[in-house]
Formats: C-alpha cells, structure tokens, sequence
C-alpha cells in the first residue's frame, strides 16, 4: 500500500485508519507552517531572489500530483519556438540521478522520464537541482526564454510570469497540506500567481469548471481553459500507428491515472483490467513479464519512456493540450525579447486575459467529496 492510498484512507476515517487521522493532521499544519515561513523569508528578503535578463516563465502547481502541467509545457514551448524564440525546459528531472546543470539525453535513469519525454520531442532541456544554476546554463547555450518546469515554489527565482496550473478534479488537494492532503502550501498563496490554467476543462463538468473559474477569479488574475485533445497512437519505438482494438489492457505510473482511464473510455475503449502503479514508477523486469501476459497493452507517453527499454508491445495515446488567449497573454509579457525570426503575427497584440471576463465578487469553493 503506497502513500496515497495510506492518505485517502486516514482522510476519510475509515476504519481502524481513523486513530492514524490526528497525527496526519498535525504534520499537514507542519507542513503549512513550514512553507509559510520560507516563503515569508524571501518575500521579506531574507534569502534571496534571483532576477534574469531574459524571460522566466514558471509553470507549476499547488498540489502534488498529476495536473496536466507536462502538455502545458509542451504547448508553451511548441509556441515560442513556432514564432521564432530559442526556448529552453530547465527542471529538476525528477525520479532521475542528474543533479546538473546538463543538457538533458534519452535516459530517464540519469535525468527523468518528464526530461526524456521532452527530448524525445526534440525540445532543449536543461537537468538543474539548482533551478538558479540551470537558468544560468540554459542563457550560456543560447536560449534567450525560460520554461521552468515546476516552477510555482522555486521562489529563489523571480519569474517573468507565473503559471499556475490547476487540476479541476482535485483543485485543491482536499483543502490539506500533505500529508493529510495534498497541497504543497496554502491555498492563499495561489496569489502570487499570474495567472491561472485550468487543464482537462472540457473533460470535466461544466459545472465544476464553472464554478472553479469563479472561485479562481477573486484572485484577480486572468483564467485560461486548457483543453486535452487526442493527436494519435504510437508504439514501443515512438513510431506512428493506428488506433487498438476496442477491448484493451491499461498501465501507468503517473500523478493522475483515473483521468487517463477517463479520456481512454471516452476515445470509445472497453478496458479489461488496469494496472496502476506509483507516480514517476520504475519499471523492473518481473513487472514486464506480469504485464506482457495480457494482449493489447495501452499506457502513457512518460510509462513508454520508461518501459521502451524492454521492447514491450504497447500502444500510447499521444495528447495535446490548446489554452485560448494564453498565448497572448505570454507574448504581452515578453513581446521586448529579441528573437531569431519576425512574424507577423507575433506583431499583434492582445491585452492580457482577453478571454477572461470581469471581475466577480469573492466566493468560496469547496471540493466535493
């Protein structure tokens, strides 16, 4: 039993689990406590921040976990680069033994599965346990914009504009710091933000994503809607294929797997039996043989990263993700960067949060349980 089932059971109180329920809670106010008092120490310049002379653009979230920040760092970089910016990723390089600064290569034991997704998709990537370092780096090799994957507590760096992604099936990591719940710090401090993107809203209700962009809005921050879109179908060896059969055979290791499972049974598939496994998961060679027993294998982009070693017949929905107005709310805020090649659409601007609306009066929201 990992953590987070350990956590949905104590939060819950279920069963003897309850009498683990009081100590959850007082390290969840630790938790809080402690993330309140760094932040306080840089916001009141006791530790210092690093300001850059090219563009930061931080996205990160508020909670642990899967949100759908890895399409929307692809969306990003996609864009600057399509309009003639020389972009570089710097991020941590999680479940990775690189501590960097590095340019990250094609192998998720040394630098992650997010950075070789990334690579694979042939986007310059920096691997930096010093974000600050990394940033550095990244400006020596010529990148003239940063992308800071996870970016939202790295408040040692002092970002052009920071992304908040937020996730509308667990917005708020059920109101708790980890371990209780799974906020990385508390919700109030989602003002430091600059703005918001709510990713999978049109696969949530229109409800839940209404009432979100509400509560989001008293922040005073423009909200953008991230949609997920299904591109197409790739193999063990990253190589374009048709669709599976209907009936098929599901495993990931990620922060979010009943999302994927949605999305699949929405693209139209029966699913047989799931295999789900701990975020960023490392595959051995006894999980591959239980998992090569079953045909018509589906999992995700960052699994195949890590299960392409072992030639294990797969097939990977690749998803993209579109954010009207975001777009232009980026290029307002970084339209003085010099880059290698004028279009005349980069000519154009928009104010920032053109697709949002006025101002609402202060609200609350709370999570469904």
């Amino acid at each position: 039993m990992n953590l987070c089932e350990v956590r949905k059971k104590v939060s819950k109180k279920q069963g003897f689990w309850i009498i683990l329920y009081p100590l959850f809670l007082l390290l969840s106010k630790l938790y809080c406590g402690v993330a309140t008092f760094r932040y306080e120490l840089y916001r009141g310049g006791f530790l210092r921040q690093y300001f850059f002379p090219i563009p930061v653009i931080s996205v990160g979230n508020i909670v642990a976990g899967g949100t759908g920040k890895t399409p929307l760092v692809e969306y990003i970089y996609t864009v600057l680069r399509d309009l003639g910016f020389s972009p570089a990723i710097v991020m941590r390089g999680y479940g990775g033994t690189e501590k960097g600064p590095v340019v990250a290569e094609e192998n998720p034991d040394r630098y992650g599965d997010e950075a070789v997704l990334y690579v694979k998709k042939d986007f310059f990537t920096i691997i930096s346990r010093n974000r600050v370092a990394g940033i550095d780096f990244a400006m020596e090799k010529g990148a003239n914009v940063v992308i800071l994957d996870d970016g939202f507590q790295q408040f040692k760096v002092k970002p052009t504009i920071n992304i908040v992604v937020i996730d509308p099936f667990n917005p708020f990591g059920g109101d708790f710091c980890l371990p209780l719940g799974t906020l990385r710090e508390p919700v109030n401090f989602l003002e430091r933000a600059d703005c918001f993107v709510i990713s999978r809203a049109n696969i949530a209700s229109v409800e839940k994503i209404n009432s979100l962009e509400i509560y989001l809005k008293n922040f005073g921050k423009p909200v953008f809607r991230g949609e997920q879109n299904f591109k197409y179908w790739i193999n063990e060896r990253f190589e374009k294929i048709s669709q599976p059969d209907e009936d098929i055979n599901l495993f990931c290791g990620i922060g979010a797997p009943v999302q994927f499972v949605k999305m699949i049974e929405e693209l139209g598939y029966r699913i047989e039996k799931s295999f789900f496994f701990p975020d960023h998961y490392g595959y051995i060679r006894e999980d591959i043989e239980r998992l090569s027993k079953y045909r018509n294998l589906v999992t995700t982009e960052k699994d195949l990263v890590k299960v392409s070693r072992y030639q294990l017949p797969v097939k990977v929905p690749v998803l993209g993700v579109e954010v009207f107005g975001l777009k232009e709310f980026i290029l307002n805020r970084i339209k003085n960067v010099e880059k290698h090649e004028e279009k005349d659409e980069q000519k154009v601007f928009i104010p920032d949060g053109i697709s949002v609306s006025h101002s609402v009066e202060r609200g609350s929201f709370r999570e469904s349980q």
